[in-house]
């Protein structure tokens, strides 16, 4: 019996969410120091380790192959409640946000890890997520409000400056904000924010005005596909060309297209994929050959490559993903090109003998 299993939420409304406070961090950190259990769970401990080992050695080979694969750059203390989730790469770094302690490292291709920056810390209260840099080198950052009247950081926007430090208080924030999830900058230099429970787009101006961008019934979460999540997740990752913005919905299963004018006005909504099995679609980010590499989220969690003819394959499905969350392009990382993901491990203990992992991850070599 396996008593780490993340418990079914997923018929949570928005409205209730005093209920995002159901603690999935306090069961990670439950679970990461749970010994194996005399029913089995030493023997399927000992499984995970051969697993893990036969992984390991089809990675190995891969990589000797020169093919595509997957290795840990980083990891982070998931006692200490690091669970890594926002992800930008900046001049050869990378910078992961730990979601419950609004900490922000910055991790060099060597997986060397320093303290780069702070947002007020939201525990279970509020997560620190999507990272953005500006163009000079000031680093957004979005931070949910999950529990309205505990006290919990204002949600919104928090610019920490260029060289690293702290931001104390919003550079932006709006009555609507509630789930601030991810973000990407439009022509204009407006940041775009996707709120994963408002299930709408907001756009900031560089002044830090928020209005809403697009707002439709595709952008919101729903409960169809059942999905194990603490609530109906919608608008999760964005990313923005000049023609088009690209959201995915991690309830629904689903990429979606945003039309944009030439003026940066958001048009029509369009569904690129939408099925149950992709639930957990998290960050993406676009490739220089117009698909998009999509994290979902899970246990283990799966990369994802998706055309915009909503074509999807999937590029890596075992260890050591745990839980990825966001996913960028890193050009000369360890001399090559490569996608890097944040383990999130919020999903690892639901998996019997299952330990979370969070951290940095890489895949690649790539073209």
């Amino acid at each position: 019996m396996n008593h780490c299993r993340v418990p079914n939420v997923n018929m949570l409304t928005v409205s209730d969410m005093k209920t995002l406070s159901l603690v999935i961090s306090s069961i990670l950190l439950a679970c990461s120091s749970s010994p194996a259990e005399s029913d089995g769970g030493s023997d399927a401990a000992q499984q995970q380790d051969v697993a893990a080992q036969d992984v390991q050695q089809q990675q190995d080979a891969a990589k000797d192959a020169g093919a595509p694969s997957l290795q840990t750059v980083a990891t982070t203390n998931a006692s200490a409640y690091e669970l890594a989730e926002g992800l930008a790469v900046r001049n050869g770094k990378a910078y992961i946000g730990l979601a419950p302690t609004g900490t922000v490292l910055e991790i060099d291709s060597k997986g060397n890890k320093t303290d780069y920056g702070h947002v007020p810390p939201g525990g279970n209260n509020g997560y620190t997520l999507g990272l953005v840099f500006g163009s000079q080198g000031e680093l957004y950052v979005l931070q949910t409000l999950n529990v309205p009247d505990a006290g919990a950081p204002t949600p919104g926007v928090y610019k920490i400056p260029a060289g690293g430090g702290s931001a104390t208080s919003p550079f932006a924030t709006d009555p609507g904000f509630a789930f601030p999830n991810g973000g990407a900058f439009d022509a204009k230099g407006n940041l775009l924010v996707a709120d994963s429970a408002a299930g709408r787009i907001f756009s900031v101006t560089p002044q830090g005005a928020v209005t809403t961008w697009k707002q439709d019934a595709e952008l919101a979460g729903s409960t169809t596909c059942n999905a194990p999540l603490p609530f109906p997740i919608g608008a999760n990752g964005i990313v923005f060309t000049s023609s088009a913005a690209y959201v995915s919905n991690t309830a629904n299963g689903s990429i979606l297209k945003i039309d944009v004018d030439g003026n940066g006005n958001a048009g029509a909504v369009s569904v690129v994929v939408k099925d149950c099995k992709y639930v957990g679609f998290d960050g993406i980010a676009l490739d220089s050959d117009g698909t998009l590499l999509a994290a979902i989220n899970g246990a283990p969690g799966k990369l994802a490559r998706v055309t915009t003819g909503g074509n999807v394959t999937i590029l890596a499905s075992a260890s050591p993903l745990d839980g990825p969350a966001s996913v960028a392009f890193a050009d000369g990382w360890n001399g090559g090109r490569y996608a890097l993901i944040t383990n999130s491990a919020f999903f690892g203990p639901s998996e019997d003998g299952g330990a979370p992992a969070p951290g940095l991850v890489s895949y690649g070599p790539l073209p």
